[in-house]
This record gives structure tokens, C-alpha cells and sequence, in this order.
């Protein structure tokens, strides 16, 4: 059985140096953010097609990599953080996407504060609004019935608080 473990929430919050630390933690792979890579690819302000294309490649992605997965496959982005920024843009949000949320739930979801500093780059856009959307993933992951737990503090701490987590979620399996 391979286990899917996201990591989750608002931006730079440090969740792919949490994934790739994690994956190499635990001896297995972790799927990229594919939203950085696409939106670094364009030419010009991605629209509402785009992110479309972006929940498209994640599943495609994750299908294809847990094959690849020894245990647990890391995923540093999903469906849920798609469902949350279309509804920040006021975008619409499928039918489709909402059930693949549920089909697609992970087992376990770490949901990563806002308790780092903010870092800019030309990806990111929402320096004031973390409180906000923090709150919208833990009420979409309440929603879901995930299973999720909180990591906070800097960096090396999360890492250690994310390792304790994830071995006690795989003891009690």
C-alpha cells in the first residue's frame, strides 16, 4: 500500500523544501509544485485556463508517480490549493475538481502555518492575505473530513515536527 501524504496551504510557507526533505527522509519521491514550473513557463498573467491545466497535470502527475512511490508519495501541491485559488479570484469552481478532491482525498494532509516569513517572488501575490487563506485550507480540509495535522515554526523544526507526525500516522496503520 502506498500512502499519500500532501503537503498543504498558502505560499511560502515552505512546503517543497518540506517535500523534498521528506521524501528523502523516508527513501521515496515526492511530486513537485507543477503550478511554479507552468506559471514560469508563460509569457504573460495566467488565467483561469491555465489553472485548469494546472489540476490537470497534478492528477496526471500523481498517477503516473505513485508507481515510483516506496510507502508514501509526497505531494507539494493538490486539488485542494486549486480549489482555494480559484475561489480567491472569484473563479468558478467545477463540479469535476470538487469530486476529484474527494476522490483523490490524501490520508494524511500537513498543513503548513504561516508562521514564516513571507518571501517574495515573481510567483506569489498574496502577502496579505495569508491569515485568510490559511484559515480557507483548514476549513476545506475540515470540510473534507481529512485527516490533517499543523507544522509550524522554522524550517528545521517542521521538518521534525512533519517526521513525527507522519511516523505516528504510519503506527497507527
Amino acid at each position: 500500500m502506498i500512502y499519500k501524504i500532501t503537503l498543504t496551504g498558502t505560499e511560502s510557507t515552505g512546503k517543497s523544501t518540506l517535500a523534498e526533505k521528506l521524501s528523502i527522509h523516508y527513501k521515496t519521491i515526492h511530486v513537485p509544485d507543477y503550478s511554479r514550473y507552468y506559471i514560469g513557463q508563460l509569457e504573460r498573467a495566467y488565467a483561469y485556463t491555465d489553472v485548469m491545466k494546472i489540476a490537470e497535470e497534478i492528477i496526471e502527475q500523481e498517477n503516473n508517480m505513485i508507481r515510483q512511490a516506496n510507502k508514501i508519495l509526497f505531494s507539494d501541491n493538490d486539488l485542494i490549493n486549486i480549489k482555494i485559488w480559484l475561489q480567491y479570484y472569484r473563479w468558478d469552481v467545477p463540479q469535476w475538481l470538487n469530486d476529484e478532491i474527494k476522490k483523490r482525498k490524501s490520508d494524511l494532509y500537513l498543513l503548513c502555518d504561516i508562521d514564516l516569513p513571507w518571501m517574495p517572488d515573481p510567483q506569489r501575490s498574496n502577502p496579505n492575505d495569508r491569515t485568510e487563506l490559511f484559515n480557507e485550507f483548514s476549513n476545506e480540509l475540515n470540510a473534507l473530513n481529512a485527516n490533517f495535522k499543523f507544522v509550524s515554526g522554522a524550517l528545521t523544526d517542521r521538518t521534525e515536527i512533519a517526521i513525527a507526525h507522519i511516523d505516528t500516522f504510519l503506527i497507527n496503520q
